[in-house]
């Protein structure tokens, strides 16, 4: 045997080799034990809190940051709100899941199929929808699900029943392309997923998502969208254009006393400059309805909105003072509802231009503008809001209260939710979305069911929400129809758009009959 000094060269050769050796080992292990590591964690990471794995019986859920995306049916789960109404509504949307569900196992069980909520369930200041919305969008898709099951309503003979998919997309619906691809998974089975609805607002995610389920062949229904642009083969809608919004205010002012002869009429466009789809789709539907008769070119200033609904707008101050060196009949605002506010505190700061026998009349178009009526005064204006909703009005039983509201109303209330929860609109859009998808499924489902072993499909809905003047969509907010032929980008037909005035002297303005939206000519 053969003994080598440690301190000879071949010795520290042969120490360095096994030095090197020991730490390629330790680097390896902790590489791959580091890897493995993470791998584990952001597994674990993309767990929702309280299950078990990202997929199971009913759900399909990751981890995103604070919040839960992609869908439930008959798995309880928040989503990661802290709203306690909204879980609550959450809670009983996949009770009445589970009840369907069960009774379809039993002899004599009536089928059913899936139509999804897809919006977000979540809301933060600057999200895409705020807190009362999220809330009032799931109360109004639950009252259409239970109106649908429970018993004969004006939405038909309870067959096929309704389970509810919720399927969140994102505070700002930015996980939209992996929820639709999982919502794509659901359409076969003996259940299957046959339509979506709620669709968020209107930005380009909305339509990105539409364009994906339309080569999915699944038919969507948006509740709240106004933006001319927001077409996509397969997304229907049940409020009103934007360009019918300034159709009904046309036919409005058109109606009401004049304070100048048609010649001399004068209007002031006033915009935000955002790339936001809804207002720039606003500001080109008053330029086109109103332009030439107000003069319009030439008379228009934009503002920065408010990037959220907690925010502030830029530049509203300094263009009032340009609203009153114009002196208009009229003041078009295309911009966001929550900006509202702050444009009458503006106005209510101008000086020289300020007539207290003839306020200034802001006409815009939205759904869920809420304004204090000091602050009209204040402002000495005059509010002009075309509406998808008029339910001051309509919970007052007025004449002009569409056919279908009271018996809406009465499974809300049922619910046990408040009337207050209707006066945004939300509720009342949101229910319309679900209750058209549910009537075109049941229209479906009458057409094949002479069809031995055919089955209710997606297509089958697309096709089905289709109609005509003598098969209405029987929506609270009015009953509507789809046109094929002519096309009319599927916006509704025959949708009430009621022109919602407040401030000092509006009872001066004529109120005529209520605009009805028409097919394109």
């Amino acid at each position: 045997m053969t003994f080598t000094p440690r301190d000879t060269p071949r010795g520290l050769r042969r120490r360095r080799v096994r030095l090197t050796a020991l730490l390629v080992a330790v680097l390896l292990v902790l590489g791959v034990g580091g890897w493995l590591g993470s791998r584990w964690l952001d597994a674990r990471g993309a767990r929702c809190h309280g299950l078990d794995s990202t997929e199971g019986e009913g759900y399909a859920l990751s981890l995103a940051g604070d919040q839960c995306i992609g869908w439930i049916v008959e798995e309880d789960h928040a989503f990661g709100s802290t709203d306690e109404r909204v879980n609550a509504v959450i809670t009983a949307v996949v009770k009445e899941n589970q009840r369907v569900h069960d009774q379809a196992g039993r002899t004599g069980g009536t089928p059913y199929v899936r139509i999804a909520v897809l919006m977000p369930m979540t809301s933060r200041e600057g999200s895409a929808m705020r807190d009362n919305e999220v809330l009032h969008a799931l109360q109004g898709a639950y009252a259409a699900q239970r109106q649908a099951n429970q018993g004969r309503s004006v939405l038909g003979d309870p067959t096929p029943q309704v389970q509810l998919v919720l399927a969140n997309e994102g505070r700002d619906q930015e996980h939209w392309a992996p929820v639709v691809r999982q919502l794509g998974a659901l359409r076969g089975g003996d259940h299957p997923l046959v339509a979506v609805t709620g669709m968020g607002i209107s930005i380009d995610a909305t339509k990105q998502a539409a364009d994906e389920l339309g080569r999915l062949q699944i038919p969507a229904v948006g509740a709240v969208l106004t933006a001319d642009d927001m077409t996509s083969p397969l997304l229907f809608k049940t409020t009103p254009s934007n360009a019918q919004y300034t159709l009904a205010l046309k036919a409005f002012l058109d109606g009401s006393p004049k304070r100048t002869e048609p010649a001399k009429r004068t209007g002031y466009l006033l915009f935000d400059r955002n790339q936001d789809k809804y207002v720039q789709s606003l500001r080109a539907a008053f330029t086109t309805t109103f332009g030439e008769e107000y003069g319009l070119k030439g008379r228009s200033g934009g503002f920065n909105g408010s990037a959220s609904p907690n925010g502030t707008p830029l530049l509203l101050s300094e263009l009032v003072q340009d609203v009153c060196a114009a002196k208009p009949d009229v003041l078009f605002f295309a911009g966001r509802g929550r900006d509202i506010d702050d444009l009458m505190q503006a106005l209510a700061l101008r000086t020289g231009c300020r007539e207290p026998d003839d306020p200034l009349i802001v006409a815009t178009g939205a759904t869920g503008i809420s304004i204090e009526p000091q602050a009209l005064d204040e402002a000495n204006a005059i509010l002009l809001n075309a509406a998808a909703t008029d339910t001051r009005a309509w919970l007052a039983g007025e004449p002009g209260t569409p056919k279908h509201f009271g018996e809406f109303r009465t499974w809300f209330a049922g619910l046990g939710f408040a009337e207050d929860d209707l006066r945004d609109g939300y509720a009342i859009m949101h229910h319309d979305a679900v209750a058209a998808t549910v009537w075109a499924a049941r229209r479906a489902a009458r057409s094949i069911e002479a069809v031995e072993g055919q089955r209710l499909k997606n297509e089958d809905v697309g096709q089905h929400l289709y109609s005509s003047t003598t098969d209405l969509v029987p929506g609270a907010s009015g009953e509507i129809y789809f046109a094929e032929n002519p096309p009319n980008d599927r916006w509704p037909i025959g949708k009430p758009i009621p022109v919602l005035k407040s401030g000092p002297r509006s009872d001066t303005l004529t109120t005529g009959p209520v605009y009805l939206t028409q097919p394109k000519a």
